[in-house]
């Protein structure tokens, strides 16, 4: 098997992928292809993967012509995907996209109405500190109402990038990092910002689920960006009992797609109806 070397160049921009290393052993298994991200101090677990992000954004001037990507060590897992793969999918792209992403869990991606419904289900008060965070940014962003689909919805952070949609999600990130530490920020968001909420069988703070949503909010408010996302029913579902209906998984989701381009109510019906019966059938 060919090795693929951790930088690569397509007809214009180079890729560079790195594994985030929270430990030796992560550090000592970085995938082929793939550059390290050293954070084995793990200064700020709280914030989970979003600060060696932050301090690499920060500390490094990014080229004009890479697309960069920041990958947990769960993401072959979580995926399947390689990097090889990653660098085909992207290679592939004549359109030269700012962001490419990588999502699994179809399931969670189809059956919601958007993310923050998704991330709410979850993860109780997110869409409530969603709303108070895009308000607070002066966005008129209804994070109840707006429709996302497989195109826009970004899970894990996986996502490989140009300069300047990291220079975007950064500025946001940061805007996000003030609400939840500044003394003289909105002290109702923070409080929620702050509350622990349950992640399997961890509990962590609601800010890193709406960190993780920071890249959908960036493609819902900045049309100028382009992103393309990754076939989501190629990779893998959740481990919830949604993963029992591919069929209707992507039926809701075509539907969703056809509402985002014609805003015709009778998609928007639709996939409510068979999303719910989907529910039903989970009780």
């Amino acid at each position: 098997m060919a090795i693929s070397p951790p930088v690569t160049r397509t007809a214009t921009r180079q890729i560079e992928l790195r594994q985030i290393c929270y430990s030796p052993q992560t550090l000592a298994s970085v995938p082929d292809g793939m550059l390290a991200l050293d954070y084995q101090d793990n200064a700020r677990p709280d914030w989970r993967e979003y600060w060696p992000i932050r301090q690499f954004l920060l500390n490094n001037v990014l080229a004009e012509d890479t697309l960069y990507g920041f990958f947990s060590p769960k993401f072959g897992y979580k995926t399947g995907l390689d990097s090889a793969k990653v660098h085909a999918f992207i290679s592939q792209d004549h359109a030269h996209h700012d962001a490419y992403f990588f999502s699994p869990f179809w399931d969670l991606s189809s059956f919601f109405v958007n993310i923050f419904e998704q991330g709410d289900f979850f993860h109780p008060g997110l869409t409530k500190a969603s709303q108070l965070f895009v308000d607070s940014i002066g966005w008129s962003t209804n994070v109840k109402f707006h429709v996302t689909h497989s195109q826009n919805t970004v899970f894990c952070n996986y996502i490989v990038a140009n300069k300047a949609f990291w220079l975007k999600w950064l500025a946001l990130s940061e805007r996000l990092f003030f609400a939840a530490e500044h003394p003289d920020a909105d002290p109702v968001l923070q409080a929620l910002l702050k509350d622990d909420t349950t992640y399997g069988e961890q509990r962590l703070p609601l800010k890193v689920f709406l960190l993780e949503r920071l890249a959908s909010l960036l493609l819902m408010n900045e049309a100028k960006l382009k992103a393309k996302g990754y076939d989501c029913f190629q990779l893998s579902p959740s481990i919830t009992p949604l993963n029992q209906f591919f069929n209707e998984a992507v039926q809701c989701n075509a539907l969703k797609l056809a509402y985002d381009q014609s805003a015709s109510p009778f998609n928007l019906h639709a996939f409510m109806n068979l999303r719910n019966q989907v529910f039903q059938q989970l009780h």
